[in-house]
């Protein structure tokens, strides 16, 4: 764990909360319980959770001859998990939706408890595992770890703080969507790029939006349903001197379009969604329906073993098969809405 040697950025809240939410034996087995309640969390959009293994847990092994497997020692796959919001409120209604959604199925299985904690410890504690990022395009890192002038000489500099939200360019899924927007930018001439429109669905930490501005593009905006994924990305926004327009709210629709500002107003050129496939399927018809006529739809979140399933539901709804990228286990799929050409 790093040392509680930071400051706390002063738009960050000073508590967070942790709903930590354990698996007992009963009906059925404790792993399944687990499951059973990730994929209740995921179906809410909850999609940011910690499993309860502790820090350094193989500490131990440089003092001891033969290496111990402490997480399995602790329950392994059937370790607690945690959720962590500034909001305690939003912990609360999530708290009192397990409950009812287990206490009569699989009474006992499922318990939770509220903690709270002062919002600078939580920052420290995941700092050593946010590394500096190096896309052709980007050099992309947190504000204690700034990489060098070998590093980022004629790249776009990014700095990102994460807080609680989800997108620090660590994850491929991330990588693969800024990847797929440098190929994008690349592809047109500077003036298509400013005259280009992007939407960034599920925005967390704001980090592709931010990309997508410092590419060029002219109107781009960020929405997310999560307050915290809000709060971090304007944190960021300010933090990187980026006029960023972002909101609380789930895809725009084109029918709500006379009451939205501007900046939210669909159909975009572009419609970027790094999020977990099963949000992707519930949201993927307004997705499409944000996309203009002969634009592209980015989409990740996915495995690779998934992609075909979202590619299939998406071309029932009119979108054309561009391409996927691939990094480890996961793709990115680009889609285009019709056969007409907007964007190179």
């Amino acid at each position: 764990m790093a040392s509680k040697t930071g400051s706390l950025t002063p738009n960050h809240p000073a508590k967070t909360y942790e709903l930590r939410i354990a698996f007992h034996p009963g009906k059925v087995t404790v792993l399944e319980a687990k499951q059973r309640t990730i994929s209740m969390l995921k179906s809410l959009g909850c999609d940011s959770f910690v499993e309860g293994a502790l820090d350094g847990l193989d500490i131990d092994n440089e003092f001891t001859n033969e290496p111990r497997d402490f997480y399995t020692e602790l329950g392994g796959l059937e370790l607690p998990i945690s959720v962590y919001k500034y909001s305690r409120e939003y912990l609360e209604d999530l708290q009192a939706r397990i409950a009812r959604h287990f206490d009569d199925k699989f009474p006992g299985q499922v318990t939770t408890s509220l903690h709270d904690m002062d919002t600078s410890e939580w920052l420290e504690g995941w700092k050593e595992s946010f590394k500096p990022l190096v896309t052709d395009r980007f050099a992309i890192y947190p504000p204690w770890d700034k990489p060098g002038d070998e590093i980022t000489a004629g790249r776009l500099m990014m700095e990102i703080e994460p807080g609680i939200a989800f997108g620090t360019g660590q994850h491929a899924t991330t990588q693969l969507c800024l990847r797929e927007m440098e190929k994008i930018a690349a592809s047109m001439g500077t003036e298509t790029v400013t005259a280009t429109s992007v939407l960034d669905v599920g925005t967390g930490t704001g980090i592709l939006a931010l990309g997508c501005v410092k590419l060029g593009f002219g109107r781009v905006a960020g929405t997310d349903i999560d307050p915290d994924a809000v709060l971090a990305a304007r944190n960021n926004a300010a933090m990187n001197g980026v006029a960023l327009d972002v909101a609380q709210m789930t895809v725009p629709s084109p029918a709500a379009a006379d009451h939205l500002p501007p900046a939210f107003k669909p159909p975009f050129h572009i419609v970027v969604a790094n999020i977990l496939k099963v949000v992707l399927e519930k949201i993927l018809p307004d997705l499409a329906g944000a996309v203009a006529p002969g634009g592209l739809l980015v989409m990740s979140g996915l495995l690779h073993e998934d992609a075909r399933v979202l590619t299939r539901q998406a071309e029932g709804l009119g979108m054309v098969f561009v391409r996927e990228s691939t990094q480890d286990d996961w793709s990115c799929l680009v889609l285009q809405n019709g056969a007409k050409n907007l964007i190179p």
